[in-house]
C-alpha cells in the first residue's frame, strides 16, 4: 500500500472529486447523499487516510494551539495552574505551549513574540507587572487574552484570580486575635505587582486597625534576607512572620528551623500557599489555600469561550480558604 495517502488517492478510489472529499472532511455534507458519504467513509478506513493537520490549519487559519505564560515555572502554584489548563486543552482538542518568564519583563516580551510567531489562538498570561510594556503586540493582533491571578492597571482583559485582599485581611484579623504586636511581612519584591501589593496593603490595613507594628522583608533568590533580619532584630514571642507566598514561607520556615527557633513558642508563623508540607511540619503551619486548579481551569475555559467569539470582560475571584493550624 502507498505510504503517503493523499486526498487525491481517496477521491480517485471513491470516484468523487477532491472538493467532495474536502467537504466531507470539514463536516460540510448536508447536501451529500448517504450513499456518497458511506462510500467515502469506507475508502478512508480502507486506505487508513489521516488528513494533514498542517493543511487543515492553513485552510482554517486555526492552529489549535494556545500559549500559557507563567511567572515562575519552579513555583508549585504555577505547576498546578499548568496542570489544570492542560486538562481543559485535552478536552478541547488543543495543545499548549508553556513559557516561563522568571518574573522578567524582558523574558515576558520574548515569550509573547514567540507565541505570536507560533500562531497561537489565545494566550493565558500571568503578567510580571501591573503595566505590561509589550501589550501593544497583543492589542495590535487582537488575540484573545485571559490573565492568571494578576491584574493590570491599563487593560481590561478578563482576569481569574484569588480574593487576595479579603483573605489576607482575614488572616491579619486572626494574628491580632492571637495577641501579636508585630507582623514581619516577608515577600518577594513588590515591584508594582498587583498580587504582592494587595497582600501587603491588606496586612498593613489590619496592622494599623489593631495598632500592630508591621515591617517588610523583601526576599530574593540566593540571598538570606530572613536570616539577616533575625541577626539584626531581637526575636519576640509577640512577633508573627507572615510569608506572602510559598517561596517566602519556605524561606521563613527553613531559616527558623536552622536557627532552632520554635514556633509558636518564640514567634508566630503563617503564610500563603498551602503546600503539602504545611500540615506535616510540627505543629502545622497556618496558611491561606489558593485553589490554583480551579483558577487554571476557569481561565482556560473562558479563553476558549473568547476564541469561539464570546465577548467576555470580567474580574473573576476564586475564593481562598484559611487553614488554621498550630503555628500561630
Amino acid at each position: 500500500m502507498k505510504e503517503n495517502i493523499t486526498i487525491s488517492d481517496v477521491a480517485a478510489q471513491a470516484g468523487v472529486s477532491k472538493a467532495t472529499i474536502s467537504r466531507y472532511l470539514n463536516g460540510k455534507y448536508n447536501h451529500m447523499s448517504e450513499k456518497t458519504k458511506k462510500k467515502i467513509e469506507l475508502v478512508i478506513a480502507e486506505l487508513d487516510y489521516r488528513p494533514s493537520k498542517q493543511a487543515q490549519q492553513l485552510k482554517s487559519k486555526k492552529s489549535s494551539l494556545i500559549g500559557i505564560i507563567v511567572a515562575d515555572i519552579e513555583n508549585l502554584y504555577s505547576s498546578y495552574l499548568i496542570k489544570a489548563v492542560q486538562e481543559v486543552c485535552l478536552d478541547k482538542g488543543y495543545q499548549m505551549i508553556i513559557m516561563s518568564t522568571d518574573n522578567s519583563l524582558e523574558e515576558e516580551q520574548r515569550a509573547l513574540v514567540q507565541l505570536l510567531d507560533q500562531n497561537v489562538e489565545g494566550i493565558l498570561l500571568q503578567p510580571v507587572a501591573t503595566q505590561l510594556e509589550s501589550f501593544s503586540l497583543l492589542t495590535e493582533t487582537n488575540i484573545p487574552v485571559v490573565l492568571l491571578d494578576r491584574s493590570l492597571n491599563t487593560f481590561k482583559w478578563t482576569t481569574v484570580r484569588s480574593n487576595n485582599y479579603g483573605i489576607t485581611k482575614q488572616l491579619g484579623e486572626l494574628i491580632a486575635e492571637k495577641g501579636y504586636e508585630k507582623i514581619v511581612h516577608v515577600t518577594e519584591p513588590l515591584d508594582n505587582l498587583s498580587v504582592r501589593l494587595e497582600r501587603y496593603e491588606a496586612m498593613k490595613h489590619k496592622a494599623m486597625e489593631h495598632g500592630m507594628e508591621i515591617e517588610i522583608v523583601e526576599i530574593r533568590k540566593n540571598e538570606q534576607r530572613v536570616a539577616n533580619y533575625l541577626q539584626q532584630h531581637t526575636l519576640d514571642k509577640k512577633m508573627a512572620f507572615f510569608a506572602a507566598n510559598g517561596n517566602a514561607l519556605y524561606e521563613v520556615i527553613a531559616t527558623l528551623q536552622k536557627e532552632n527557633i520554635q514556633f509558636p513558642e518564640q514567634c508566630g508563623v503563617c503564610g500563603y500557599d498551602d503546600w503539602f508540607w504545611a500540615e506535616l511540619i510540627t505543629p502545622g503551619i497556618t496558611t491561606i489555600h489558593q485553589d490554583s486548579l480551579k483558577i487554571g481551569k476557569r481561565s482556560a475555559e473562558i479563553l476558549y469561550e473568547i476564541i469561539a467569539g464570546e465577548q467576555i470582560e470580567e474580574q473573576i475571584e476564586i475564593p481562598s480558604q484559611l487553614h488554621i493550624r498550630g503555628s500561630l
